[in-house]
């Protein structure tokens, strides 16, 4: 196991497993229209499978998460697998809208628990830049996902036969995943053996939320969920619907802007591999993020924002939130070894409300005319994000770091970049 967990096929195999929800949700958006008529209710109604899935996503690790520290990872990881499989199987001979819903909530579910089991596995094995390296790695493996999704999904559609074809073909990718997980993933989990009681657990999540670096971290990471997921429910509306762009310029635009976090994500892998602190990298790339949504929303305001410096501005938000977010996320686990499950839950939970916060004030204030509730709503988020770094984080773990200098004789280093102990 020691020599597997550092291949490339153990790194593909989780990336592999962080896209469940990606092709999940993306997948499906080309035949909203097609699965409405098919089910005879209106195209807004259709479009709930979408927040469904989305709300299984976020409930999934905040229930599965805890469970993982007492009975391992491996076998949750699976039944997560599974659960979406089969359910995507069923979804595809849904009969109404409401046997649909249920089947979408249940593989959101299995997919959040999934994914956020693969944050428990990578802090499980790593620590320090080599975890910050592996965090990277899996981000930009399941970042071709929501590249290639929304064409796969018309591909398979066309293919064979229409929306239920796409949760057939789930249920394969599913089936496949599971398989290859079952032969490649070993137990990681170090069997603290914690009470499955409410009370404990209860108190396991309080721990994370009280704790300034977790918590902290986790408000960065939300932060920049939120800032992602405004774009992401707003990009369609302002790109064809205010710029006119067509359907296919917007899906190589969208296409362009995913890429940005791989390769901020490959980026961000080379940084730590040459030992750049992980503090430096933060710092600037949230300062990236919140300059670079600050010109969109003044060129939105003024009416001098249009397609290129939109674009542009975008990738470059975007590659630097691709170096930010593994480092956030490593960040956020390490002071919590012996709970990684209930933390990496809370972080997955907490960042997909914020992000379905964002999206929804995103929506709800488009005015049909211009970019500003899209840009202001991700100003706002990068801004915040940034301000918790630097006001709460940042101060919060150069504390804790030398206090365990301190503790263990050694001598405090100055740049905070330096891996914390957990």
């Amino acid at each position: 196991m020691i020599r597997q967990k550092r291949s490339f096929g153990f790194t593909l195999q989780l990336g592999a497993l962080v896209t469940l929800a990606s092709f999940a949700t993306d997948m499906g958006l080309p035949v909203l229209d097609a699965t409405a008529a098919s089910l005879g209710v209106t195209a807004s109604r259709a479009a709930l499978t979408l927040s469904i899935f989305m709300a299984g996503f976020a409930l999934g690790p905040l229930m599965f998460g805890p469970i993982s520290d007492r009975v391992g990872r491996r076998p949750i990881l699976l039944g997560g697998v599974a659960v979406f499989t089969i359910c995507g199987a069923l979804a595809a001979f849904s009969q109404s809208i409401e046997a649909l819903l249920f089947w979408r909530l249940l593989m959101g579910i299995g997919a959040g628990s999934a994914q956020v089991l693969v944050l428990a596995v990578v802090r499980d094995l790593f620590t320090g830049a080599e975890a910050r390296a592996r965090q990277s790695y899996v981000n930009a493996a399941a970042g071709i996902a929501p590249i290639i999704a929304p064409t796969v999904g018309v591909v398979v559609a066309a293919a064979f036969g229409g929306w239920r074809s796409i949760y057939a073909v789930l249920a394969v990718g599913g089936t496949i995943l599971f398989t290859s997980a079952a032969i490649v993933l070993e137990e990681t989990a170090p069997m603290h053996g914690h009470s499955l009681t409410i009370r404990g657990t209860l108190a396991n999540y309080r721990r994370v939320i009280t704790h300034p670096v977790s918590a902290g971290y986790a408000a960065v990471m939300a932060l920049g969920f939120g800032c992602l997921f405004a774009y992401v429910s707003g990009s369609s509306l302002v790109l064809i619907g205010v710029m006119g762009t067509s359907r296919r310029t917007y899906g190589l635009l969208f296409a362009c802007a995913s890429l940005g976090l791989m390769t901020g994500s490959f980026f961000n892998a080379r940084l730590a591999k040459r030992g750049v602190s992980h503090s430096r990298v933060i710092t600037i790339g949230l300062t990236v993020i919140a300059l670079a949504t600050a010109v969109l929303l003044t060129l939105s305001l003024t009416g001098f924002l249009t397609v290129a410096p939109f674009v542009a501005l975008l990738v470059t938000s975007n590659i630097a939130l691709g170096a930010v977010r593994p480092n956030a996320a490593q960040g956020m686990l390490e002071p919590m070894p012996d709970i990684v499950g209930v933390a990496s839950a809370f972080l997955g939970g907490f960042q997909t409300m914020t992000g379905a916060a964002a999206s929804a004030v995103a929506a709800s204030l488009f005015d049909g005319k211009t970019a500003n509730a899209m840009t202001g709503t991700m100003a706002i988020c990068a801004g915040s994000a940034l301000a918790v770094y630097r006001l709460v984080v940042y101060p919060a773990e150069k504390r804790m770091h030398a206090e365990n200098a301190g503790a263990t004789g050694e001598r405090p280093i100055e740049d905070v970049g330096a891996t914390v102990a957990a």
